[in-house]
């Protein structure tokens, strides 16, 4: 009898740094172009390739490698097999190199579904702390998140000292914490990632970063990015009238460049040039045609010279959310006949020598490195027929775009996560620049970039605690013994319903071999019960009983799932369903306004307990009275799941959670939903010294009630008045006691005076 081929295995190898190796091929826009001497692509030395289609013998695992065998036959009432899921527009994966070609996650998380002993290692994986929090965060011994503020190895942080001090303090949650040596650490990899790959091309042009108001103007962050930026001469970019007041107060340095963007009116441009009249370099971004004759007006008649950008609308679109910022129909910059017109309007006054900046901007988050090469290589030919048609260019500014990896997954499949490092995207932009300006024959312009997104969100995080949580289908559908274990539903003593028996007997009935045809009678008999409520046919509490019997079969099918290798797809999703809902006390439309308005991931995970196995699927739900206000997307290993696991809470004993990489945007578009307001705020700074490694440098209190009324038109003493009049009545008519009154009448007042989440102790 002849013998089938050899089984298939996957071999895998695991990185000393505890990353799963990838290989990326080339993808140069000018042949190739040298190694950053950084990234993720390492190459493989042990020939796994050659010996990946059944030519040879199979190879053994060697080192940190681990072998995935070919899986087990199907189970009864198991589905059949798939294909590996494609993405859109891909062929079927056929290939054995293409297998390992896809992205981590797809055959990293396969080794995972063996049973193991829980531990920090597993916690670290499930959470998939490693990967988004980019050095800075890790899980301590004790199972505390830890903050690394400057990086491994390095000072570390125990959040849970954090938390104790916020809780000792009378603080409470939720609370917004800031590691003001993270935003620091962020600033200098970038500048130190710029003029890393300016040496090693040997670019003749300099870097000059500047930070984007826009995505987060608190005073801390920005004066905390100038501070750490001042070595580099770090700047700063305005985007309107209130962000240039800021930029011109705080930008001194001469070498600094500051950025005008956003459409401007004529206080905005005389703002602009009164920053020439002290001597900053201050340079208008043209964004549309009409702009540029009012700034030459104004400037003749202030007697300053303006320095000049032009922002073009480039054809080559972004990727993710933003892909709009760009193209033909985006909202800010020149079209190309603009362009040329702008290039006359500037030679007929003799001011070419006054435009300084060539500047282009393709949305924030980009994904796609392939992107980023593509739209560098256009603007980078755009500014070298500019810079031919006599213009003055030093400067050539890619704008925002640097993306964040929210997920962790180094994937373009999900639009909160990205497939490059800093280093890739500084080495491309050089590079690219460096190749157009070589085969135009024109000077290597100075690189400027604004990127705000990148070095902000490692920066902040919101913790808060759990104060409750709702088992769905809780009432009746299960019923716990002393020692924690289900007992059976009580059987009444009067005759039971025929529909209600008949419930019973279908959930007692229940087996691993028939529970997708149980699970079909079920649904069937829950739907009749209903049907014979509408009817006045069955009563309230016969109907109870139907619901509970129903949510008991589900809890037991999903307990007989987890011990399954493929789940049938009738039953596949209710886990997820049945997912415990988990009420933390904070407010997503004021906290993480981009997760409620565009589906914006932000990495959650416990702070504490990570040593233990987290055993409950779990939703999040805010403190609001909104369906909205609720997290049912999470990052899990390197994918996105609808539930988070949780760990049982413990009757008297805290649990806290917390919100990682919010720190940009979240905390200036945070709207009062409700009327919860801003939270409290922590600055934590490093300090060896300490016995804690910190301190708190300062705390910025949330708002009180009264503060959020009187943002709403609402005079807190005007209320009170009323409030009191009315118990004034009250006392009057025997109702109350003139005690009484007052006690309730102080109390009012000191609600007023309250923060404006639950107490947290």
């Amino acid at each position: 009898m002849a013998q089938g081929p050899p089984p298939f295995h996957v071999l895998v190898e695991v990185e000393p740094d505890g990353k799963v190796g990838s290989v990326s091929p080339p993808d140069p826009p000018f042949g190739a172009r040298p190694s950053s001497g950084s990234g993720d692509h390492r190459q493989p030395q042990h020939g796994l390739f050659d010996r990946m289609c059944g030519s040879g013998v199979a190879r053994q695992p060697e080192g940190g490698e681990v072998a995935l065998a070919e899986p087990s036959p199907a189970e009864p009432g198991d589905r059949p097999t798939r294909p590996l899921e494609q993405r859109s527009g891909e062929r079927p994966v056929d290939h054995a190199n293409e297998i390992l070609s896809r992205r981590p996650a797809l055959w990293h998380m396969a080794s995972m579904r063996e049973p193991h002993d829980w531990s920090i290692d597993r916690a670290l994986q499930l959470y998939n702390i490693a990967n988004w929090g980019a050095g800075y965060f890790s899980i301590n011994p004790k199972g505390h998140l830890t903050v690394h503020p400057c990086g491994q190895p390095g000072p570390v942080i125990d959040l849970m000292d954090v938390v104790d001090d916020i809780r000792e303090r009378k603080l409470g949650f939720p609370c917004v914490v800031r590691f003001q040596d993270v935003l620091r650490s962020r600033v200098k990899q970038l500048n130190e990632t710029f003029r890393n790959a300016i040496a090693q091309h040997g670019y003749k042009g300099q870097y000059f970063g500047v930070y984007p108001t826009k995505v987060n103007q608190m005073r801390e962050v920005v004066e905390e990015i100038l501070d750490a930026g001042a070595p580099y001469h770090f700047g700063l970019e305005a985007g309107s009238k209130g962000e240039l007041l800021i930029v011109l107060a705080l930008n001194s340095d001469p070498e600094a460049l500051t950025i005008c963007n956003g459409y401007k009116d004529e206080e905005y441009l005389r703002l602009a040039l009164l920053g020439r009249k002290l001597g900053r370099k201050v340079l208008v971004v043209i964004e549309k045609l009409s702009e540029l004759p009012h700034l030459l007006r104004l400037s003749e008649e202030m007697n300053v010279q303006p320095l000049i950008g032009l922002r073009s609308k480039l054809s080559t679109k972004g990727t993710g959310k933003w892909e709009s910022s760009s193209g033909d129909f985006a909202k800010f910059g020149l079209t190309t006949p603009e362009l040329i017109q702008a290039v006359r309007m500037l030679h007929d006054r003799g001011a070419e020598g006054l435009a300084r900046l060539f500047h282009f901007h393709v949305g924030s988050q980009l994904t796609d490195i392939h992107t980023v090469k593509e739209v560098v290589n256009e603007g980078a030919r755009i500014y070298a027929k500019l810079r031919k048609m006599g213009l003055g260019l030093e400067y050539f500014d890619v704008g925002g775009g640097l993306g964040v990896d929210y997920v962790g997954a180094r994937s373009t499949e999900y639009v909160s996560s990205l497939n490059y490092t800093v280093d890739e995207y500084a080495a491309d932009v050089v590079y690219t620049v460096q190749q157009i300006c070589a085969s135009e024959n024109v000077p290597e312009p100075h690189i400027v970039s604004e990127s705000g997104r990148a070095l902000t969100a490692h920066h902040s995080c919101i913790l808060m605690n759990v104060f409750g949580h709702i088992e769905f289908g809780e009432n009746g559908a299960v019923v716990e013994g002393h020692a924690g274990q289900e007992e059976k539903a009580p059987v009444p003593e009067a005759p039971e319903t025929a529909v209600v028996r008949e419930m019973r007997e279908i959930v007692a009935g229940l087996t691993s071999k028939n529970s997708g045809e149980t699970y079909h009678d079920a649904v069937a008999k829950k739907e009749q019960a209903l049907t014979m409520f509408k009817l006045g046919i069955l009563g309230l509490e016969e109907r109870a009983q139907i619901e509970g019997l129903f949510w008991r079969l589900c809890r037991k099918l999903v307990e007989i799932n987890k011990r399954r290798k493929r789940i049938p797809g009738q039953t596949r999703d209710l886990e997820d369903k049945l997912a415990d809902q988990y009420m933390a006390n904070f407010s997503v439309f004021q906290s993480a306004p981009d997760h409620w308005a565009i589906d914006q991931l932000f990495p959650i995970a416990p702070l504490h307990r990570l040593n233990e196995p987290p055993t409950r699927d779990s939703t999040i739900v805010d403190i609001t009275c909104d369906s909205d206000g609720k997290i049912d997307t999470f990052i899990e290993y390197e994918t996105v799941d609808e539930t988070i696991e949780l760990h049982p809470l413990r009757e008297g004993e805290p649990y806290y959670l917390g919100m990682f990489l919010t720190g940009a945007y979240q905390d200036i578009m945070g709207d009062m939903h409700n009327l919860f307001g801003r939270v409290h705020e922590v600055h934590v700074f490093v300090d060896d010294e300490d016995p804690e490694d910190y301190y708190i440098e300062e705390v910025i209190p949330g708002d009180t009630m009264e503060r959020v009324l009187v943002r709403v038109q609402y005079e807190p003493s005007d209320l009170a008045k009323r409030v009191k009049q009315a118990l004034d009545a009250r006392v009057r008519e025997g109702a109350v006691k003139p005690k009484e009154s007052v006690s309730l009448t102080d109390f009012y007042e000191q609600a007023m005076r309250g923060y404006t989440y639950l107490a947290s102790d």
